[in-house]
């Protein structure tokens, strides 16, 4: 069979991008595996980036998870549902951290406190809350509404006079949360 010279050459150039296509699908499933058990793991966190587990966010925690660098009762927002699931994702034994897990429900939450001496009023840290729980106007003493803050600490972090302070509540009554399954943030398997 005798082809004309562009005949061949396109039937030559087409079988090799079909040849290249499927070397890259096949690398490209081949790294997912890694890729997929981190997002498993993020789909079960709660997502709301608090910092909490002591990672920068929800993602960055799964990281660490996927690479056996963390335990998986960190997560202070997610609490033993979100163990559960983690444990079931990574195939360990949920029982020996379940303990520790449902401790940290009970201890007062940790927030945010602005002293009011040295903060300027530059708004920077208003911009930097997720969950809008720092009040106030340009050039004027910030308030932190204690209700709302989730204590996820970006406020000190980006504050230029470093008047913002974590502290963690008393453990009074009144901080004591008294509808805990009201409030518990599960995550989900997938």
């Amino acid at each position: 069979m005798n082809l004309p010279t562009p005949y061949l050459f396109i039937l030559i150039f087409f079988g090799c991008l079909l040849f290249i296509g499927i070397l890259l699908s096949f690398l490209s499933k081949k790294e997912n595996v890694s890729d997929n058990i981190e997002k498993r793991i993020e789909g079960a966190l709660p997502g709301v980036q608090c910092a909490q587990c002591g990672y920068p966010g929800c993602y960055a925690y799964a990281c660490a998870l996927a690479k056996g660098e963390a335990k998986i009762n960190q997560c202070i927002p997610g609490g033993p549902d979100t163990v559960d699931n983690l444990a079931k994702i990574l195939n360990v034994d949920a029982q020996q951290l379940k303990d520790d897990s449902d401790d940290m429900i009970f201890t007062p939450r940790t927030v945010a406190i602005i002293h009011k001496q040295p903060c300027t009023g530059c708004t920077k840290c208003t911009r930097v809350c997720p969950v809008d729980a720092i009040k106030g106007k340009i050039r004027m003493v910030h308030e932190v509404d204690m209700e709302e803050c989730i204590g996820c600490g970006e406020c000190v972090d980006i504050c230029p006079v470093k008047c913002i302070e974590m502290t963690r509540l008393e453990p009074t009554i009144k901080n004591f949360n008294w509808e805990i399954e009201s409030i518990r943030i599960t995550g989900e398997t997938k």
